[in-house]
C-alpha cells in the first residue's frame, strides 16, 4: 500500500500578483457563497469563494495550462504539465501553476479523473500536496482530509488496476470510486481484482434512491471496498446522471482534470468556471482542448474574465464565469452571476 507524497510551498515563491478582478460579480458570489475563505490562497491569490451548487449537480470548474497560443502539450511530448514546467524563464511561475491546481482541490470536494491520465502518470492521485492548505482544508473549511477522487471511463478497458490511485494506505483516508458504462462494470467485474460494490446501471436520475447513496458512502468509509457507478446505456456513461449522483453523495464543489471532460461537460452545458493559466512559451502543433469537437460560430459558448493574476511575466492566471445560449447581449440576464 502507497504513502500519499505531500511537499511544502513557499508562499513568496508563488505569489501572484492579480490586476483584474470583475468586481461586480464577484461581489455577487461573495455575498451567496458557503464557503470560507482559506488563509494560505489569501496570501497567495487573494480571495476564492464559489456560488452555491446546484440542486441537480455540483458547481463545477477545470484548470488547464495552455502555451502561449493556445496549446495544450507540445507535439512530441504530449504530457500537459511539460507547458508549464518547461518555461525556462520562470521555474517559480511552473511551480505557482502546480501549486493552483492544488489550491482547486483544496475547495473540491470531488475529482474527476481520466483513464489516460492515470496511464501516463503511475502514481498520480488528486489529493491535495499543500501540506499547509491541506491541513487548513480540515480545520478552516470542515471538509475531510482529501477530495473524492473519481475514475471515469468509457468501458473501464483503459482504467490501469494496478495504479496507486487502487492502493493507497488506508490510513490515508484516500476516497476513490470508479464511474462507467454498463459495458464497464462487465469488463470490471472480471478485472478489477480489489474488492468493489457495483451500483447501476442507473439511465435516469430518478432509479437513485436513498439505499444506493448510504451503500456508496458507507462502501467509501470502509476504505477496502471501491464503489462502481454505472450510468447510462451499453458503453455510453450518462454524466448527468452522474453529476446528479454526487451532488446526492454531498459533493458541492466538483473539479475536472480531464481535458475531454471539461470539454464534454461544455458541450452538456455543465461546465461553470474555466480556470485557464497560460504558460509564456510557444508549442506550435494543433493540441488544444477540444481540438475535434468544434463549436459552431452561432452557437458557443462564451465567458467573462472574473480575475487575472501574473507571476513575473512569464505566466497568466484568468479565472473565468461560462456561460450557455448567448447570442445577445440580453441573453446574460438569465445568469445570477
Amino acid at each position: 500500500m502507497g504513502k500519499l507524497f505531500m511537499m511544502d510551498f513557499e508562499t513568496e515563491q508563488i505569489k501572484l500578483n492579480v490586476c483584474y478582478q470583475n468586481e461586480e460579480i464577484l461581489e455577487a458570489i461573495q455575498s451567496e457563497s458557503p464557503d470560507r475563505a482559506m488563509k494560505k490562497v489569501n496570501e497567495v491569490y487573494g480571495e476564492l469563494l464559489f456560488p452555491p451548487a446546484p440542486d441537480d449537480r455540483p458547481y463545477t470548474f477545470c484548470s488547464v495550462v495552455l502555451s502561449a497560443d493556445g496549446k495544450m502539450s507540445y507535439s512530441n511530448n504530449q504530457h500537459g504539465s511539460l507547458i508549464g514546467k518547461e518555461n525556462y524563464l520562470d521555474p517559480d511561475g511552473s511551480l505557482a501553476d502546480w501549486w493552483f491546481l492544488n489550491a482547486l482541490r483544496a475547495y473540491a470536494d470531488g475529482v474527476i479523473v481520466g483513464a489516460r491520465t492515470l496511464q501516463c502518470e503511475k502514481f498520480a492521485t488528486s489529493h491535495v500536496f499543500d501540506r499547509e492548505m491541506a491541513a487548513q482544508r480540515i480545520e478552516e473549511m470542515g471538509k475531510p482530509a482529501h477530495p473524492l477522487n473519481v475514475v471515469i471511463s468509457f468501458d473501464a478497458t483503459d482504467i490501469p488496476f494496478d495504479h496507486l490511485i487502487f492502493n493507497v494506505d488506508p490510513e490515508e483516508k484516500f476516497p476513490v470510486i470508479v464511474a462507467t458504462s454498463p459495458q464497464g462494470g462487465e469488463y470490471i467485474s472480471g478485472n478489477l481484482k480489489k474488492e468493489h460494490i457495483i451500483l447501476g446501471p442507473y439511465q435516469d436520475k430518478d432509479e437513485i434512491d436513498e439505499e444506493q447513496i448510504r451503500s456508496i458512502k458507507e462502501a467509501l468509509q470502509d476504505q477496502s471496498i471501491i464503489p462502481v457507478i454505472l450510468t447510462g446505456q451499453e458503453n455510453r456513461p450518462d454524466s448527468r446522471v452522474l453529476l446528479y449522483l454526487l451532488r446526492k453523495l454531498g459533493l458541492e464543489r466538483l473539479l475536472l482534470e480531464s481535458p475531454s471532460y471539461n470539454w464534454h461537460l461544455m458541450e452538456q452545458e455543465m461546465l461553470d468556471e474555466y480556470f485557464i493559466n497560460y504558460s509564456m512559451v510557444y508549442a506550435g502543433g494543433g493540441i488544444t482542448p477540444g481540438y475535434n469537437r468544434g463549436f459552431e460560430h452561432d452557437n458557443h459558448p462564451h465567458a467573462k474574465i472574473l480575475t487575472v493574476g501574473t507571476h513575473n511575466s512569464n505566466f497568466i492566471f484568468t479565472r473565468q464565469k461560462v456561460f450557455y445560449g448567448v447570442s445577445s447581449q440580453e441573453d446574460l440576464s438569465k445568469y445570477k452571476y
